[in-house]
This record gives C-alpha cells, structure tokens and sequence, in this order.
C-alpha cells in the first residue's frame, strides 16, 4: 500500500472508531460495531475503540412469544357483530388464553406446536359461547416485533377465517 492508501486507511479506521467511542467502558473490553470488532485501549487519557479487522455479529436475544398481546381481528366472512373486532391474547410457557373484547366472547388456547418465532393453539371458548365460533385454530408468528394472528373455523357447515397484527401490550 503506498503512502496515500496507508494514510486513507488510518483515516478510515480513525472515523469509525468515533462512531464506536462512546461505548468504551473498560480497557481491554472487545465491542461489536457495524459487524466489526474493536478493542477498548488507553489512548492518553481516553478510552479509545481500536479497529481490530475481525468481523463479528451481535448475538440479539431471541424473541418470545410470551406476554400480553393486542389487536383488532378481521374475519371473511363477516359475522353477525361485524367483520372487525378487538383480541387480547396472553400466551404463557404453559398455554394461552383469548379475549374478545368488542364480541363480549373468549376462552382457553391449547398448544398443539411452538418453536422459538410461531405457535399453533386450538381454541375453547369458555364464555359468550352464542357469540363466537368455538373449536377454531389460531396460529401466530413473530413479524417485524409483532405477531401475525390467524384464525380458522367452521360454524354450521361454513368455513371462516380471521387474520390481525398483535402489537405487545
């Protein structure tokens, strides 16, 4: 590399150390910034990112299905209180539960599949049973931090299916 190519690169590895400098905490420690290693050292009186030439990625934590979820359904066809309604969905480690609020109808989810990104549930309502179609089957998937809800079923020979967006609640 001649002397204007080691002069550019010691500027560029100067440039995107300032990008990774206010995340130095301790001499010594190793950062991952834009798919690139640094290692924190003492320059004078700062801890300073030094560019490593070793990619690496950032470990982001899995996410999970459990907690409280919120959405307003879509049904085809539409039924009798309309095609659009309110869910609150909770899923636990153990099983899951299902709320209807604007229909006055819910009940319980039984897991029949869940890996770390979808789970599928078969569905008892519990109460409100002449305002809801029972024994239908949801599945949810992880999208962009939300979960993609499905729902299907059938009610006096006529097959039905919802979708919606949850949002975590």
């Amino acid at each position: 590399m001649g002397r204007l190519g080691t002069v550019i690169a010691a500027m560029m590895i100067f440039a995107t150390a300032g990008e990774a400098g206010t995340l130095c905490t301790k001499e010594g420690e190793d950062l991952c910034q834009n798919g690139q290693t640094y290692r924190c050292e003492k320059t004078g009186s700062e801890l300073t990112p030094i560019f490593q030439n070793v990619p690496c990625a950032v470990n982001a934590p899995a996410p999970s299905l459990t907690g409280a979820w919120v959405g307003s359904g879509h049904q085809s066809p539409a039924g009798d209180a309309g095609a659009d309604w309110s869910i609150t969905m909770t899923i636990r480690d153990d099983g899951a539960s299902i709320d209807y609020p604007s229909l006055g109808c819910g009940g319980s989810l039984s897991q029949t599949s869940r890996d770390e990104t979808s789970a599928e549930f078969h569905e008892t309502i519990t109460y409100g049973q002449d305002k809801c179609i029972d024994g239908g089957d949801v599945t949810v998937r992880f999208f962009k931090g939300n979960l993609s809800w499905t729902w299907v079923g059938q009610a006096d020979g006529q097959p039905y299916n919802a979708i919606a967006v949850l949002t975590r609640q």
